[in-house]
């Protein structure tokens, strides 16, 4: 990143317009630095937005003061007279860009000597509870379950125009039989697969369409498509690369409402717990049905159902952060965040007292244990969590 990427970069953070994906592209530049380097990087930050101070909105010095006393807490001390690199950002930064600020300045201020101590006490705070993995149950249409996590993979069954495989740990393909053409009389065998809270899995349907689906989630779908239309049915979240075929449009029901498509690749967030359902599309094209009420949208768009349809534009990566591995927070309040972490970790979410109403912005790897992300979310000076047993709770 050069100077005047850099410029841009600041000018966009102090008034909160950067993606969760540009903070993280920003947070790895600096990993990958010299703490040297890094450390003057931190000053540059200072010295612009000290020369910019008009583009800051002033409401958040209260949680720069908070930051400040977290940063104090880690009895890191420069040489006396010395002021502590990045004190100057902390002066200037919006309240949407904590989690960022906590991520460098702990990388840079913390250290080696910092670590050992974090863990320990990160630790001896929480249970250990580890993050979810690939788990589904798969449920024929005669009521026959199959726990997929303690199946061994290769061959499991042949059903009514189907072969199915488990090709790998938390990947199902469904291969249409050529062999054994479906009868016009014949109905379709609907089949179930259900992610647990703490699951995750792949499945490849058999029009050859590949569905990813997030956890708590629940997909329906036939073992074998015919007529005029291929429709599955989905209650949770599950991200789709719908093969193309166009004489046989993909319909994805849920929630009362159709996504309707001939081949694209969209994410779909339909959980009962959720206020409304979000489609977002990555490529193609997809129609949005809900009642009267339809909308098309564009790569790039995602249309939130509630009672009506509305679009708006987002960053298509932060929405699939979790099919690729991460907790990604764009904006969000606390309470969609613990959702997410909910459904992950299968813990339960308690609040005590008032909670925090700022946004958070982030991202957070998967595969962190459950004490990991909530200490990363305490560094913001936001809130403080307690556990007990498989319950957590979230404090002021």
């Amino acid at each position: 990143m050069d100077e005047k990427e850099l410029n841009i970069f600041l000018e966009k953070f102090m008034k909160n317009q950067v993606s969760a994906t540009e903070h993280q592209a920003f947070v790895d530049w600096m990993s990958s630095l010299p703490e040297e380097e890094s450390k003057a990087i931190l000053l540059r930050c200072s010295s612009f937005f000290e020369q910019n101070a008009s583009l800051y909105v002033p409401q958040y010095d209260e949680l720069v003061e908070v930051i400040e006393e977290k940063l104090d807490e880690a009895d890191y001390q420069e040489a006396a007279g010395k002021q502590r690199p990045g004190y100057g950002w902390l002066r200037y930064a919006g309240a949407a860009a904590v989690i960022l600020i906590c991520s460098v300045l702990s990388l840079h201020f913390y250290r080696a000597k910092q670590k050992h101590t974090d863990r320990q006490t990160v630790a001896a705070k929480y249970r250990k509870i580890v993050p979810g993995g690939n788990k589904a149950v798969l449920t024929l249409a005669d009521g026959q379950q199959i726990v997929l996590s303690g199946t061994s993979n290769g061959h499991l069954l042949r059903q009514h125009g189907a072969v199915v495989d488990k090709v790998k740990e938390g990947e199902l393909i469904y291969r249409k039989q050529g062999k054994q053409p479906l009868s016009h009389n014949q109905g379709l065998q609907v089949n179930t697969l259900v992610t647990p809270r703490g699951g995750q899995y792949k499945i490849t349907l058999p029009d050859g369409s590949m569905v990813w689906l997030n956890a708590a989630t629940t997909l329906k779908f036939p073992s074998v498509f015919k007529g005029t239309e291929r429709r599955v049915e989905l209650t949770g979240e599950a991200y789709f690369e719908v093969a193309k075929n166009k004489a046989m449009p993909f319909i994805v029901s849920v929630n009362h409402t159709e996504v309707k498509v001939l081949g694209t690749h969209f994410n779909v967030m339909g959980y009962a717990d959720e206020p409304a359902t979000r489609t977002t599309l990555l490529e193609g094209a997809v129609k949005i049905i809900s009642g009267s009420d339809s909308r098309d949208i564009v790569p790039g768009q995602q249309a939130i159902v509630d009672r009506l349809i509305k679009v708006r534009s987002v960053d298509t990566s932060e929405v699939v952060g979790w099919k690729n591995g991460n907790f990604t927070f764009a904006h969000e309040r606390i309470e969609v965040v613990m959702n997410k972490i909910a459904r992950w970790y299968d813990v339960d979410i308690q609040y005590q007292g008032k909670v925090t109403p700022e946004e958070f912005v982030g991202v957070i790897p998967r595969s962190k244990d459950l004490a990991d992300v909530l200490h990363k979310l305490e560094l913001t000076g936001l809130l403080k969590f307690k556990m007990k047993e498989r319950s957590v709770i979230v404090m002021n």
